[in-house]
């Protein structure tokens, strides 16, 4: 029942390409999910329950979804509808970037960047979103090899690669949109809720499984994990944006960790203090 964030998602990405390229899996089958998603390619999953390992089984279906366009496409781009890539460089666009840059690994990772819902000093409500949300929190969760130019096998989240190796491409953010969509408190209420069903569900199954100690945590304890984030802006320093695409780049490098062939972000070796900018009016309308 996220129907703002597919909306913007959409449309960002239909700025690039037709709708017919954007693949849009309505998990559940809501019809307003395809009545937004008209003519987009759109692929319909069950969802009789949310079980513990869905999130493995989503991502398991992504990698390989990823793995079969790359069949038919020079490179495939895997994002959650609350993150949208934000070209920073100086040609026309993301795609023309994407054709010239040489790629040394199987995936291209962008600057993750967490919007903080930090208000913009009198900014409309009918503002362009960056014109209302302008700071970002550097991340390393949302820096996601998500730009695929070899086969890959995404980590739980899509945050990281199996068996695989990305870089960190400078000229591209990931904005991460979760803090500042309108229906904020609507959505985690729901996700509280799903997180309760899926726990009585495991408890009433036949052979119930372990459930982990911080199961789902960012939906059952969303106001825990969002005032963490309020205070790491606060603790942060602030980098020039005429800069930030090589310096963040290159925080986010220092920390990529490869361990029992895993490639992540490891966040406990960024920056301490954090690092933060705020997006320049001039570039607004970004998304």
């Amino acid at each position: 029942r996220d129907y703002w964030l597919p909306e913007r998602w959409i449309a960002h990405n239909a700025r690039l390409v037709p709708l017919r390229q954007l693949y849009v899996i309505n998990h559940g089958g809501d019809a307003e999910v395809d009545r937004i998603a008209a003519g987009c390619n759109v692929i319909h999953l069950p969802r009789d329950e949310v079980t513990i390992d869905l999130t493995e089984r989503r991502w398991a279906l992504l990698s390989a979804q990823t793995n079969g366009l790359l069949a038919f496409y020079d490179r495939v781009i895997c994002t959650d509808v609350d993150e949208f890539l934000v070209y920073l460089g100086d040609k026309p666009d993301l795609l023309a970037h994407l054709a010239d840059k040489p790629m040394t690994g199987d995936a291209l990772a962008p600057i993750g960047l967490n919007l903080i819902p930090v208000p913009a000093e009198d900014a409309a409500d009918d503002a362009p979103l960056l014109a209302r949300w302008p700071h970002a929190l550097l991340n390393a969760k949302y820096t996601k090899p998500c730009i695929a130019a070899e086969r890959v096998q995404y980590t739980t989240g899509g945050h990281g690669l199996r068996r695989g190796k990305f870089e960190i491409d400078p000229e591209i953010a990931l904005l991460h949109l979760h803090y500042v969509t309108p229906d904020y408190a609507e959505r985690m209420a729901a996700r509280a809720q799903i997180v309760e069903d899926s726990r009585a569900a495991n408890a009433a199954s036949a052979s119930p499984k372990e459930m982990p100690a911080r199961y789902w945590i960012n939906w059952a304890r969303s106001d825990m994990i969002r005032d963490k984030e309020l205070d790491m802006f606060r603790q942060a320093v602030p980098v020039d944006m005429a800069q930030a695409g090589t310096t963040l780049a290159a925080a986010l490098t220092a920390a990529m960790r490869t361990k029992d062939r895993k490639t992540v972000i490891e966040p406990a070796d960024m920056p301490k203090p954090p690092l933060r900018l705020e997006w320049p009016a001039d570039r607004a309308d970004a998304i």
